[in-house]
C-alpha cells in the first residue's frame, strides 16, 4: 500500500510506513485532498468523505451563485423552456454543429473544423428552447495523458472513447489514466448553467481513471473560482484582447486553457453540498423543467 500511493501522487512522495500506520488505525487523519486521493486509487465513492454541511465563506458561494445567476440577454425570459439531449458525434447535426463552430470562433477564437464534430469522440450536451434553438452547450472529450500536454488543441487532440457512467471493469482500463478536457460551457438562462456545474461535478467524481482536468476559462468569475479553490497551472492563452475575456497578469485574452487538479476541486468547500448529491439533483432539475414544458 505505502508504495502504491507513493508512486500515485507527488503528496505521498514523503509518506513513510510509520505515518500510513497512523491512518490505518486512525490515530491521524490525512487532510480531506489526501483522502479523496485514497478514494479514487480504490475506485470507491468519494461522497462519503465530504460534509455536505460544511459553510464556504460567503464571497466564494456568491462566486458560484454570480456564475449561475447572471443575466446574459435581458429581452429574455430566464426560465426559458428547454430540453437536453446528448450526444457524441453531430455528424447528422449540421445546423447545431454551425452554431457550435460560430460560438468558439466568435467568442472563443477557436476554429473547429468540420472533422471535429464528424469524426472526433467529443461529447455534447445540448439545450434547446421551444424551437429546436440552441440556447445553451457543454462540449467536452478525454485525451489519453500522453496526448495532452503542453496544451490541447481540439482539432489535433486524439479524443478516445470513454463514458462519465463507464463502469471499469477490466484492469487495463482501470490503470489507463486519462485528462478530461472541457473544450467549452455556455447558456443564455441560468437554470442549464446549474445543470452543466453538476454535470461536470458528477463526471469528475464517478470516473476515477481521469487523473486531470484541462479547461478553456472563457468567463472571468469562473477562472476566479478555479484559480481560488483549486491548484491552477494557465498551459496556454487565447487571442489578446482590450477587454473582456479574461484578465491575467495585467492582459486580456478571449480565454485561457488551465490545468487543474481534480483532488482540489472535489475537496473544496464550495461544492461540498454538490457533489455527493450530483446525480439527484440534476434529475430534479429536468423533471421540474420537464413539468413546467408539458404544462
Amino acid at each position: 500500500m505505502l508504495e502504491l500511493l507513493i508512486n500515485s501522487d507527488e503528496q505521498f512522495s514523503k509518506l513513510d510506513l510509520t505515518t500510513l500506520s497512523r491512518w490505518e488505525r486512525g490515530v491521524t487523519t490525512p487532510k480531506l485532498e489526501k483522502q479523496i486521493i485514497i478514494a479514487r486509487l480504490m475506485n470507491d465513492d468519494i461522497a462519503h468523505l465530504l460534509d455536505p454541511e460544511t459553510n464556504p465563506s460567503s464571497n466564494k458561494k456568491n462566486s458560484l451563485d454570480k456564475i449561475i445567476n447572471t443575466v446574459k440577454n435581458s429581452y429574455i425570459n430566464n426560465d426559458l423552456p428547454f430540453h437536453l439531449i446528448k450526444l457524441n458525434m453531430l455528424e447528422n447535426e449540421p445546423l447545431l454543429s454551425k452554431k457550435l463552430q460560430a460560438f468558439h470562433l466568435h467568442h472563443l477564437g477557436v476554429e473547429l473544423n468540420d472533422a471535429f464534430f464528424t469524426k472526433k469522440n467529443v461529447y455534447v450536451d445540448l439545450y434547446l428552447g421551444e424551437k429546436e434553438e440552441l440556447i445553451g452547450h457543454l462540449l467536452y472529450g478525454y485525451v489519453s495523458v500522453e496526448h495532452g500536454m503542453p496544451s490541447l488543441d481540439p482539432n489535433k487532440c486524439e479524443f478516445i472513447e470513454s463514458s462519465p457512467e463507464q463502469e471499469q471493469e477490466q484492469e487495463q482500463e482501470q490503470e489507463q489514466e486519462i485528462v478530461l478536457y472541457f473544450i467549452s460551457s455556455y447558456s443564455i438562462i441560468p437554470k442549464p448553467r446549474s445543470i452543466i456545474i453538476l454535470t461536470m461535478l458528477d463526471i469528475l467524481r464517478k470516473n476515477t481513471s481521469i487523473n486531470s482536468v484541462c479547461i478553456n476559462c472563457h468567463n472571468q468569475d469562473g477562472f476566479n473560482i478555479y484559480d481560488k479553490m483549486t491548484t491552477t497551472e494557465v498551459i496556454k492563452k487565447g487571442e489578446e484582447v482590450e477587454f473582456g475575456g479574461i484578465k491575467l497578469f495585467g492582459k486580456r485574452y478571449r480565454y485561457v486553457q488551465i490545468l487543474v487538479n481534480i483532488e482540489s476541486i472535489l475537496a473544496s468547500k464550495i461544492v461540498a453540498d454538490l457533489i455527493p448529491f450530483t446525480c439527484k439533483y440534476i434529475e430534479n432539475l429536468l423533471q421540474e423543467q420537464k413539468l413546467k414544458n408539458d404544462s
